[in-house]
C-alpha cells in the first residue's frame, strides 16, 4: 500500500473532489484520479460515491479515513525525526510568561514553535511577574518573560536583559464622569476606589500610593481591566491587554501619571547567543520568535 495513494485519498475526502484534491497536492488531476482507483482496486472496495464531479465518501471510506490520516502523519513524524537526528528526541522547552501580553499573543507563539521544532516538548507556565526569575533560577524554567515594576531587575546570577518597554496607561470606563474631564486632579481619583495588581506576596504593585482608602487588588491584569470595564474603580492597565473593543469600554484618565513605562525583561541561566551549545540553541530559537511576534504586534519598533 503506497503511502503517496493514502495521501490522495485523504486529500480528496477532504476537498470533496479530485480536481480540489489535485489544486491542494500540486498535482495533476489524472494523477490523483489513477493513484485513489490503484488504491481502491487493491483493497478491493470502494472508497467514494462518485457524483458527477463531487466525491463523497463510501461507508468503507469514512470507516478507514481516520486511520490513514494516522498512517500519514506518522510517516511524515519518523522521517522528521530521523531527518533531525539523534541528538534532539526527548528534548523539553519550558516557557515562562505573565500575563503582560495577551492570551492570543502566546497562541501565535505556540504554534511557530511547534511548526519551527516538531520535536520539542514545549511546555508553558504562568506566574506572577516577581515569582518567575526565581523558577528560571530553581531549573523549574529555561526562559522566562516579565514585567518589572520595581526599581531592582530580575534577580542576581541570571541572563537578563529588557527587550520591550510596556506602557501602563491609567483607564477608567468610558460611562464615568471622570473620563470626560479634561483633567483630572489627585482628589478627582479618591472618590472611586483604585484597581492595584496583587503580586505573590501579597504587595500591590502599578498603583498609586496614598491615593484614597478604597482598593480593589486583583492577582491578573486580566482581571484587574475587567474590573476597570465593569466600572468597579480606576487603575493601570497594559496597553498590550487593550483591543479594539476594550477601547469601546474604556478611555485613559486626563492626570498628570496617567501613562507609565516598565521594562519588560527575558531571563535564562544560560546566554541566549545563536551558535551556542544545543540547549541554548533550542531557548535561542524559541526567543527569536517571541520577539518576531512582538514585533509584529508593534511591540517592539526597533
Amino acid at each position: 500500500m503506497r503511502l503517496d495513494y493514502l495521501e490522495y485519498f485523504v486529500a480528496a475526502a477532504r476537498a470533496g473532489s479530485i480536481s480540489g484534491a489535485a489544486l491542494q497536492l500540486g498535482r495533476n488531476r489524472s494523477t490523483v484520479s489513477m493513484a485513489i482507483a490503484a488504491l481502491e482496486d487493491e483493497l478491493g472496495a470502494a472508497l467514494f460515491v462518485r457524483r458527477g464531479n463531487s466525491l463523497a465518501l463510501s461507508p468503507v471510506g469514512e470507516h478507514i479515513l481516520d486511520d490513514c490520516a494516522r498512517i500519514i502523519a506518522l510517516s511524515n513524524s519518523i522521517i522528521e525525526r530521523c531527518a533531525r537526528g539523534g541528538e534532539t528526541a526527548g528534548r523539553e522547552l519550558r516557557i515562562g510568561r505573565d500575563d503582560v501580553l495577551s492570551e492570543n499573543f502566546w497562541r501565535h507563539v505556540i504554534r511557530a514553535i511547534r511548526r519551527a521544532r516538531p520535536d520539542v516538548r514545549l511546555s508553558m507556565r504562568y506566574a506572577e511577574s516577581d515569582v518567575l526569575p526565581e523558577l528560571v533560577r530553581e531549573g523549574q524554567l529555561d526562559i522566562a518573560y516579565f514585567i518589572a515594576s520595581g526599581r531592582a531587575g530580575p534577580a542576581s546570577g541570571l541572563y537578563s536583559r529588557v527587550i520591550a518597554r510596556i506602557g501602563m496607561r491609567m483607564m477608567v470606563a468610558r460611562s464615568h464622569p471622570l473620563h470626560s474631564m479634561s483633567y483630572v486632579a489627585d482628589d478627582d481619583l479618591a472618590i472611586l476606589p483604585q484597581i492595584t495588581y496583587l503580586d505573590s506576596t501579597q504587595r500591590e504593585r502599578f498603583h498609586l500610593d496614598a491615593m484614597g482608602s478604597e482598593r480593589i487588588a486583583l492577582s491578573s491584569f486580566e482581571l484587574g481591566k475587567d474590573a476597570i470595564c465593569d466600572g468597579l474603580g480606576w487603575g493601570y492597565v497594559p496597553e498590550s491587554l487593550l483591543s479594539e473593543e476594550d477601547d469601546a469600554q474604556l478611555g485613559q484618565i486626563s492626570h498628570g501619571l496617567g501613562a507609565a513605562w516598565y521594562p519588560y525583561f527575558v531571563c535564562s541561566r544560560e546566554p541566549l547567543a545563536i551558535g551556542a551549545q544545543a540547549e541554548a540553541a533550542l531557548q535561542s530559537r524559541a526567543h527569536e520568535i517571541i520577539l518576531a511576534q512582538m514585533r509584529s504586534e508593534g511591540l517592539i519598533t526597533e
